[in-house]
């Protein structure tokens, strides 16, 4: 039929009723579909279009328009994008129990209706089959088609040597040869954010679909009915894009590596919007993680601040690019990306071998993830590892807890007889400070270096050795205050460090060599006896130029308040030493020497020895006090005539008598030295007191400024005092910071107190004349040029005369 034809029908219809009020017309041109609809909504009472019965995405309720239509009683409606409807919605009108198109084809109304609902349709005749089936014959006049040709009877090409549009007529029983392709893509909403589609939902395609396929490209529709859709090919291409996974599939050259079930369509969804046409999977990687090309350390060094997108892109790299690597081993043994740094640290654990490259590569990538700790399995995976030098090779020495077990690891090595030094070789760049503490010596006195590297051996141990190896003698070495007095007069800082026996100098000195410290002299001195705090205490509380540190003490006898593993303890007390460092540092900022000394030293051995079965306590003369769990007895007059044992000595302070034990044994009294420990049970606990020269002995180090620092200067902040009644206030400043201050002039001492900023307000009274000369000793060190203050009066001074005058 023609367009005139049609036209020319329904005129016809408006004289007689019809049992069946619906007609629809097939149409394969869409600019033959566009002047047919013109041409109907003249022809037509009503124009209708099925967008009105179905708002947004909301598939058009048949039902209502139905309910609608009955206003048009006797009416011929125009009925648009049904067409539409049936193919968009193929799946829903295919199932009989949600089918709606059916029955507003069927529905009959009486027998002299002349209403008619005049569908005109755009190339969907195999759907309406589909959906319909067989027709009822009753109802085989009322499907019309349109002829073949964009006039609606005549087939028309375009002549391409002529500028204005010349059509050829063309058989109407010949299929149109030019008929133009269209494809339309169609989106399920979780695209929204990805795409820029044409019509974004079902009505709005409903409604402006013949106008969005008269562009001649292809289209999209987001729209819910993609699940009612089918995927169709040929003139008119159907293309449901389910899943994002699909829609990416459909953009990447290498997707057929990629696997749907690796991630959420969320996840996919979330790529779209960066995924070009022909892209390879590894650009969208790069492009996401903002690297030009994949290196695994350095993208795990990011992890932290990667979103859970970059992660699971890293997680799926290996697994669509894999090597040879321990990265790809350990990645792909993740199920999920949040694994990856977990497996990374784990993988290497349960290998029957590991290459050396292996090794490194795992450690690189642990050095920048950071583990802030590790759990127990982490360490009993570990603890399984035959090779105690695998165990230690695998550690990061990033956190405390591994730390911990690499001074267990090798306390298990020297007690199956491997040296010291091989031991601290294998830690020499991972462990510097246990590789120190193992293997280096003081290099002052050679028969000291040798007991206490026997010392520190068997406190690593952390057995009780047995034996004491041999009594010193500490004769040749001046007392701690003697080697400190020689600094008086000058410009030191005294730091004492509780605690700091001989056996951590050379981990201190490392910590300084570290900071480009080089003492100006290192020495061995003789801590007092006992070797107590209270009985070395030679210093002064409010001594602005001394300061004591007691957090190595109390590491020795307590550890941490929650931690009372001793391997624990070790790694605090190494540790102490980069702090002490660092105050050395900060305080050569200020003066030109610092003193670094300790009060006494402690004993691992001798706490061990206190619950040692094979050591005898020595019964205490009668009336003595014994302290420091057996360490010491404090004699009473009635106890002078004691006998001294080789073992023992006598030593006489502040007109006491104590005898002190040389070697570790101790005198009979309760107490809990390291109660429990065992080799599976390490437990803190070190003591003093006695006369080892892990107690006695402890270092002096000078250190000296590399450059002097400036002369002390200072000026008054204001160009003249006030005197009032013979009072003067003054405010000094200083080049450098000072401690201590002593003020003098004629009329006497000055009062000097500091202010928060690091000037000094100073007071003088008595003061006559209209000029101060002040002598200044500002830390101790008397500044060559006095401080001249220039005086002014204020009203009549007590001792003054009117305005001055005698």
């Amino acid at each position: 039929m023609t367009i005139a034809e049609i036209i020319n029908k329904l005129r016809q219809e408006r004289d007689f009723g019809s049992r069946f009020p619906a007609r629809i017309i097939f149409v394969d041109d869409l600019n033959s579909y566009s002047d047919l609809v013109s041409q109907l909504k003249s022809a037509c009472d009503v124009p209708i279009n099925l967008a009105d019965f179905g708002k947004n995405d909301v598939v058009p309720q048949f039902e209502k328009m139905r309910t609608a239509l009955e206003q048009y009683e006797g009416k011929q409606v125009l009925l648009l994008s049904v067409g539409e409807y049936l193919r968009m919605c193929i799946k829903r009108e295919l199932n009989k129990e949600r089918a709606q198109f059916p029955a507003f084809w069927e529905c009959m109304q009486p027998e002299s209706s002349k209403t008619r609902y005049i569908m005109p349709v755009f190339r969907c005749r195999d759907s309406f089959d589909r959906i319909i089936g067989k027709v009822d014959e009753r109802q085989e006049g009322f499907i019309w088609e349109l002829d073949n040709s964009p006039s609606g009877g005549r087939s028309m090409s375009l002549d391409s040597n002529s500028a204005s549009n010349h059509y050829e007529l063309h058989d109407p029983g010949v299929p149109y040869r030019t008929a133009k392709h269209y494809t339309i893509s169609v989106y399920s909403p979780q695209f929204a954010q990805a795409i820029n589609a044409d019509a974004d939902n079902f009505e709005s395609w409903l409604r402006d679909w013949d106008i969005i396929l008269s562009r001649d490209v292809p289209c999209t529709v987001i729209t819910n009915q993609y699940r009612n859709t089918e995927a169709s090919y040929g003139t008119i291409s159907l293309k449901p894009i389910d899943s994002p996974f699909a829609y990416l599939s459909d953009l990447l050259t290498d997707a057929e590596s990629l696997n749907k079930g690796w991630e959420s369509d969320d996840f996919w969804a979330q790529l779209i919007p960066f995924a070009k046409r022909d892209m390879k999977f590894a650009d969208l990687v790069l492009d996401q993680l903002g690297i030009t090309f994949f290196d695994f350390v350095s993208v795990i060094a990011r992890w932290k601040t990667l979103n859970n997108l970059q992660r699971k892109l890293i997680w799926m790299w290996y697994r669509v690019y894999p090597t040879d690597e321990y990265y790809s081993y350990a990645c792909t043994k993740a199920t999920k990306a949040t694994q990856i740094p977990e497996k990374i640290r784990d993988e290497i654990l349960l290998l029957s071998t590991r290459s050396d490259s292996w090794i490194d590569q795992r450690m690189a990538a642990m050095q920048v993830l950071s583990f802030n700790s590790f759990d127990d399995a982490y360490f009993k995976a570990l603890d399984k590892l035959q090779l105690a030098d695998m165990k230690l090779r695998l550690l990061t020495y990033r956190t405390h807890e591994e730390f911990t077990y690499a001074v267990k690891t090798v306390s298990a090595m020297l007690r199956d007889g491997v040296e010291p030094e091989a031991v601290a070789e294998l830690l020499k760049d991972t462990y510097p400070s246990l590789y120190t503490y193992l293997s280096a010596t003081s290099g002052i006195d050679a028969e000291v270096d040798e007991y206490l590297s026997w010392y520190r051996k068997n406190k690593i141990i952390n057995r009780f050795p047995g034996q004491y190896p041999k009594h010193l003698t500490f004769d040749r070495f001046d007392a701690r205050l003697k080697q400190l007095n020689k600094m008086n007069g000058k410009d030191c800082f005294i730091l004492w460090i509780d605690g700091f026996g001989m056996e951590w100098l050379p981990v201190f000195l490392k910590e300084l060599e570290l900071r480009n410290i080089r003492p100006e002299s290192k020495n061995i001195a003789t801590a007092k006896l006992p070797t107590e705090t209270e009985y070395n205490h030679q210093w002064n509380e409010d001594d602005p130029m001394s300061d004591k540190w007691g957090r190595l003490d109390s590491l020795s006898h307590h550890g941490m308040p929650d931690d009372k593993s001793y391997f624990s303890c070790v790694v605090y007390q190494l540790a102490v030493f980069s702090k002490v460092a660092k105050k050395v540092d900060e305080l050569l900022d200020e003066h030109e020497y610092v003193a670094i000394t300790g009060d006494h030293g402690s004993s691992r051995l001798a706490a061990l020895a206190f619950h040692d079965t094979g050591v005898v306590p020595t019964i205490a003369p009668q009336h003595s006090k014994v302290r420091s769990f057996g360490r010491f007895c404090e004699l009473s007059d009635a106890d002078s005539a004691y006998p001294i044992l080789d073992f023992m000595q006598k030593a006489t302070l502040d007109g006491k008598n104590y005898v002190v034990m040389k070697d570790y044994n101790q005198f009979s009294v309760s107490g809990n030295a390291a109660g429990g420990n065992t080799d599976d049970e390490d437990v803190v606990g070190e003591i003093h007191g006695g006369n080892t020269p892990e107690e006695r002995l402890v270092p002096v180090v000078i250190v000296k400024r590399s450059q002097p620092l400036p002369p002390m200067s200072c000026k008054s902040k204001n160009k003249f005092v006030t005197r009032r009644n013979g009072h003067v206030d003054a405010n000094l400043i200083f080049n450098r910071n000072v401690f201590s201050l002593e003020i003098s002039a004629e009329c006497g001492e000055g009062v000097c107190s500091k202010n928060p900023d690091g000037t000094w307000d100073i007071a003088f009274d008595g003061v006559t004349g209209d000029s101060l000369s002040v002598a200044v000793i500002a830390n101790g060190n008397l500044i060559a040029d006095k401080v001249l203050l220039k005086v002014k009066g204020q009203g009549i001074d007590r001792n003054g005369g009117m305005g001055g005058l005698p």
